[in-house]
């Protein structure tokens, strides 16, 4: 009967140690802290599948989180990483380069990082000129979103996670969290029209 009682003790004990290591295996994928996220009383997700879906869709980009990467640089390895991380729809081309053919001028993502705490996200869409990031930092990414519609603020979010560079797996999943906040579905205040801005 020992035998027995052993291999039962090693039974109960399996799922367990199974647990622990799940347990430990999350701790070790990335994750962002979205600090502040919402949409506002303009937003219609109507309106952002019209102005991006199929099309190219304007990302102004201030501040690099990284240091001794150029801005230039990092701007395009941002593209790279806002297309890989939306959703499969509405499948919009992020670009930083204004006026394509297919893209609706009146519509674009404002994306900060080092960002002031004062910054206010309404800054983001009327002043942009006024933005002053602040250096890389040497500790975790932050970063201020913004979608406009010409003055109008849509929607925002602030987040931040610990990445160390462009290529960092934390920095791509804090973008895939972001976009569903960014861009909900449905408006808590109003589902409003499509509105046509070509």
């Amino acid at each position: 009967m020992k035998p027995w009682r052993h291999r039962d003790r090693a039974l109960a004990t399996g799922p367990i140690i199974g647990a622990l290591l799940l347990g430990i295996a999350a701790c070790t994928t990335p994750i962002a802290i979205i600090t502040s996220e919402g949409a506002e009383s303009p937003y219609s997700y109507q309106e952002y599948q019209a102005a991006a879906d199929g099309r190219d869709f304007l990302v102004e980009v201030r501040g690099v989180p990284f240091a001794g990467m150029p801005q230039e640089a990092f701007d395009q390895a941002l593209m790279g990483v806002l297309r890989s991380a939306r959703p499969s729809r509405p499948a919009a081309n992020f670009t930083t380069h204004p006026g394509g053919p297919s893209m609706v001028p009146a519509y674009r993502l404002v994306v900060v990082f080092n960002p002031a705490r004062n910054l206010a996200h309404e800054t983001q869409c009327r002043a942009l000129e006024s933005v002053r990031p602040g250096p890389p930092p040497s500790g975790p990414v932050r970063v201020s979103i913004a979608f406009c519609r010409k003055d109008d603020l849509m929607s925002k979010a602030v987040a931040w996670t610990t990445a160390a560079g462009v290529d960092d797996p934390a920095f791509h999943q804090m973008f895939v969290e972001l976009f569903p906040v960014m861009f909900p579905p449905r408006n808590p205040f109003i589902e409003g029209p499509i509105v046509n801005w070509d």
